[in-house]
């Protein structure tokens, strides 16, 4: 193939972000240039700063399900991203555009069907986003994580593609090392991983400062408590809150005996491809419940408990904890269970159809 250049778009979240990742670094190994279309002040924008990739900015208006006079003036930011996108698409002039969803992406990728280059979308969510289900009418494949995600699309079937969701390699490796730094907090006892994401999550850092005391009896605790909501002063004796997990996140969550966490998708599939027995306790408020049902899904596979709206308080959490602690035997289930649900790598199933169209 002569053009070895690919757009990718999306942001708004990590989880439009992140999930790149693994396809892009197949991509390079095989000698393609990847660019990314993105928000002028969106995460995206730091994410791939970092990750050394070309960025261009492009003007986005979200797309909501709901009433807002936003929703007019949106739409003129909307179109001007649309010609920005025009513009940007004839002059890198990509072999594909490939789209992580949220609304930035949308314009991209109808750049690209109007300028008769192939695009392609991935969800990660149980339920497609609102910019996905637009991108799919004109994209060649769509990417669905879940076979159960199929029936959220209306039309052209034959597009989809079950692929799972793309995971970092180094989530797949069980024996990648931890610094010694880490190695001497946890002093060899059970690990209890609390990930409340990039933000934080104050529900569950409020419920983990109530049952410490209990906590700590039992377990080295880790928890990411977010970068806005870290308290360095919280640190005491096997409790360890940090504002932020990246690249010893792998590593820990192979050693950890038992996790607790939010239900997003990028999340649930690290815990399943690390084996990692989990209790979710999912996003309810200010969310369209994707996480609610991402976190039905793998409950109703047997690889994680919920924490239920009606034992959101201490008592309930520290009792749920114990439970799955003190019963090994659904451990090893839930283990088993997270093992039999990867069975092939997310990003190599895409990348195989990307090529296809190189």
């Amino acid at each position: 193939m002569n053009n070895k250049t690919i757009v990718f778009t999306g942001g708004g979240t990590g989880g439009h972000v992140y999930p790149a990742l693994p396809i892009i670094e197949l991509l390079q190994e095989k000698g393609f240039r990847i660019c990314w279309i993105g928000s002028h002040t969106g995460i995206e924008k730091r994410i791939i700063a970092e990750w050394n990739l070309e960025y261009y900015s492009i003007s986005t208006g979200k797309l909501r399900r709901y009433f807002s006079f936003k929703n007019f003036t949106d739409i003129f930011r909307i179109i001007a991203g649309l010609f920005q996108s025009i513009k940007l698409i004839k002059k890198i002039n990509p072999a594909f555009v490939f789209s992580k969803g949220g609304f930035v992406s949308v314009p991209a990728v109808a750049a690209a069907w109007l300028l008769k280059i192939p695009s392609f979308t991935h969800d990660s969510d149980v339920v497609p986003g609102l910019a996905t289900r637009i991108n799919h009418r004109m994209t060649q494949n769509t990417f669905l994580a879940y076979h159960e995600s199929r029936k959220y699309m209306k039309s052209h079937d034959d597009k989809i593609v079950i692929s799972g969701n793309p995971v970092r390699s180094d989530f797949f490796n069980n024996e990648i090392p931890l610094p010694e730094t880490w190695n001497k907090k946890l002093d060899g006892r059970p690990l209890l991983l609390i990930l409340g994401g990039s933000s934080g999550a104050k529900q569950i850092n409020l419920l983990v400062r109530e049952c410490l005391d209990e906590l700590t009896r039992h377990f080295t605790v880790i928890h990411q408590m977010g970068d806005e909501l870290f308290q360095q002063e919280a640190e005491r004796e096997h409790y360890h809150p940090v504002p932020y997990l990246n690249e010893e996140l792998p590593a820990l969550l192979q050693k950890a005996d038992l996790a607790l966490c939010r239900a997003g998708a990028g999340t649930l599939w690290e815990l399943a491809v690390t084996e990692t027995p989990g209790i979710l306790i999912p996003l309810r408020v200010g969310s369209r419940g994707d996480q609610i049902l991402n976190a039905e899904i793998v409950s109703q596979r047997g690889m994680a408990l919920i924490l239920e709206e009606k034992d959101m308080t201490p008592s309930g959490l520290l009792a749920l904890i114990m439970k799955l602690y003190q019963d090994e035997s659904l451990r090893k289930s839930m283990v088993e269970n997270c093992r039999n649900f990867v069975n092939k790598k997310a990003e190599d199933v895409i990348v195989s159809y990307l090529l296809k169209e190189s």
